[in-house]
């Protein structure tokens, strides 16, 4: 075979490849792509320039159920068509509580909630916006303000950015509710603070305050209000955004080269899965349930990372 016709043959083999590689990849959509999500009016959103400020307020504690899940990832879904964004805050309207954490409702078998929710597509809507997270060509920052557990901390540990006013208090408080971390939180907290301190935070369910989540590399950095908070986590956005929108998104895709693979995610969702369908952790749901006087933001869930042996009695 001379040179011209093997050229020829290695152009139409890498031809054929990316073809069939391109085919394969767009066989499988993602997840609700093709579906129309309702909204629940959990989020309210204000653009300045090129800066998007998104607000959570999903009361009494902003918990991760199945209205702030929808709305979540009606957000990212839509932002993959804002060209003209470059920077996303993620904010919350509650000084307490940026996130609470997951609607235990979600995982109790005894006590689910009510139709039309379907708690797994809860649980893949959260996987989904996880994913766009980390993919979109946008830069998410997270300013944080009041508790983030759990599902709310897995959130923010997987923003690109994260900052921290001064009542904040972040914690993956799973391993009270005889689970781990399932959506990222464990993944990406060994990446943040290393494998010791991941191994101390997640299975203690300690919580941290901001500025020993400064301290340990939890977040970004710590003010000393929340009017400091928004001014600079505002300032920081709005100089991102005076940059060109091709070099922030090859950065972030080049600075997320090594994130945790979505195999590595995956597992831990399905061991998530597993673990709380078992009887310990069925119990431990039902009598935060109790505690907690369903998820309304009592004395109780206030100081729920500090009092999660309760759950065990």
């Amino acid at each position: 075979m001379d040179l011209l016709a093997l050229q020829s043959s290695v152009f139409l083999f890498t031809t054929a490849f990316q073809l069939l590689f391109h085919q394969v990849k767009s066989v499988t959509p993602p997840i609700y792509n093709d579906q129309v999500l309702p909204s629940y009016g959990t989020i309210t959103t204000s653009v300045n320039g090129s800066v998007m400020r998104a607000t959570l307020n999903n009361p009494p504690i902003n918990l991760y159920d199945y209205r702030l899940s929808a709305d979540l990832l009606s957000l990212v879904r839509y932002l993959e068509n804002r060209t003209d964004i470059k920077v996303v805050i993620l904010c919350s309207a509650n000084p307490d509580y940026f996130i609470a954490h997951y609607d235990i409702h979600l995982i109790d078998i005894k006590s689910p909630p009510p139709p039309p929710t379907n708690t797994t597509e809860v649980g893949l809507a959260l996987l989904a916006t996880r994913t766009k997270l980390a993919t979109l060509p946008i830069i998410f920052i997270a300013e944080i303000s009041g508790r983030a557990s759990g599902a709310g901390n897995e959130l923010i540990v997987q923003s690109d950015m994260r900052f921290a006013g001064p009542n904040t208090k972040l914690s993956q408080l799973e391993i009270g509710f005889g689970l781990l971390p399932g959506a990222g939180g464990l993944q990406f907290l060994v990446k943040l603070i290393g494998r010791a301190r991941a191994f101390e935070y997640i299975l203690s369910g300690n919580p941290v305050d901001a500025r020993t989540a400064e301290a340990i590399g939890w977040v970004n950095k710590a003010y000393a209000s929340r009017r400091e908070l928004h001014d600079g986590v505002q300032s920081l956005a709005q100089r991102i955004a005076t940059f060109p929108k091709a070099a922030l998104a090859a950065t972030k895709e080049r600075i997320n080269f090594d994130k945790p693979s979505e195999r590595s995610l995956n597992g831990d969702n399905d061991i998530f899965n597993a673990l709380s369908s078992a009887a310990e952790a069925q119990k431990r749901a039902d009598r935060y349930l109790k505690l907690s006087d369903n998820q309304i933001g009592n004395q109780f869930e206030l100081n729920l990372t500090e009092d999660l042996e309760e759950l065990g009695k």
